[in-house]
């Protein structure tokens, strides 16, 4: 009874089930949930793979109702489970809020430097017009006109491409194909690179648009190229995904992309994939943007994890229509 009057005290919900999903206890914090979908949050948490070969599991995120929950189940005696539940539904509105002016103050930043940008090819169309204006015969000024557009052109698509959606053409394809013809471009320009594969060759073909995950892979070689400054070792690994947050089930492959370099700051992992956010000279601070944005589409994951490795995570069916957005 002891046990049972701390559950009934405990000020987040606290359900036990049996194996086939019916509820053996909820505690009053639970019982307050009485407008959710509690079959349907039941059959997600029966359906965790770990939880059948008697593993507990902790910090899992399921969404229900547009609510969020971080869920810890662990296996009790006679095929029967404790779930623990916390609503972390505001807690990640508070965060999203909290990027959001990280953003708007990272744009605001880069649109002063857009717009200083933007102010020397104009000094230049209007300095090479003229003198075309003047000497109509020098014809090959145009050339230099239409290379100051170009640029122009290439500041502007860098803050439209974001706010495109992203429309997907999925196929099934072998992402180790995709990934060999990249090294293969790469290390013919970059001798002093050396590229190990580390692959798991029972990975079956995945559903992704194959132009845009190449694009997103390629940018992450390329960045780990710059990162090590043109020498020393970039390897790639790729395996079934067993994160217990992002692929519980083990239904997502996994792609990692170490360098040999110093790595990332710890103070700034938290903006790298903001718009326009850049640590680079001459960098837009769009490409990693892109890429979390192509990635989030599939319905995957692109994070940094540390140790200079960046990982993406697909899913190994297909979870998004195609051309959808």
């Amino acid at each position: 009874m002891y046990e049972k009057e701390i559950l009934e005290n405990f000020q987040e919900p606290v359900i036990v089930i049996d194996n086939e999903g019916k509820i053996l206890y909820s505690n009053p914090a639970f019982d307050s949930y009485f407008f959710l979908d509690v079959k349907k949050l039941i059959t997600e948490v029966i359906s965790i793979k770990y939880l059948k070969e008697g593993i507990s599991v902790k910090n899992y995120i399921l969404n229900v109702d547009n609510l969020s929950f971080l869920i810890d189940v662990y296996p009790l005696e006679s095929n029967s489970f404790i779930v623990l539940i916390k609503d972390i539904t505001r807690l990640l509105k508070v965060e999203d809020e909290t990027k959001k002016e990280g953003t708007l103050t990272t744009v605001s930043k880069f649109l002063v430097e857009l717009f200083h940008d933007i102010k020397g090819p104009l000094t230049g169309i209007k300095a090479a017009t003229q003198f075309l204006k003047q000497n109509p015969d020098e014809l090959e000024v145009l050339d230099d006109i239409l290379y100051e557009v170009k640029r122009i052109e290439d500041f502007i698509n860098q803050l439209s491409y974001l706010s495109k959606p992203v429309r997907l053409n999925l196929e099934y394809e072998n992402i180790h194909k995709i990934i060999d013809k990249l090294i293969k471009k790469y290390q013919a320009i970059y001798k002093s690179v050396k590229f190990e594969r580390v692959y798991d060759p029972s990975l079956p073909d995945i559903p992704i648009d194959k132009e845009k995950i190449t694009s997103v892979i390629e940018n992450l070689i390329k960045n780990a190229i710059e990162a090590i400054n043109q020498e020393g070792k970039i390897t790639i690994y790729t395996g079934l995904s067993n994160d217990p947050i992002f692929s519980p089930k083990m239904n997502k492959v996994s792609i990692k992309i170490k360098d040999s370099g110093k790595g990332i700051p710890t103070e700034i992992v938290d903006k790298i994939f903001l718009p326009f956010f850049t640590t680079k000279q001459f960098g837009s601070g769009v490409g990693l943007a892109n890429a979390y944005n192509v990635v989030k589409s599939h319905k995957g994951v692109l994070r940094y994890i540390g140790n200079s490795t960046f990982e993406i995570v697909l899913p190994i069916r297909m979870e998004v229509e195609s051309n959808s957005f």
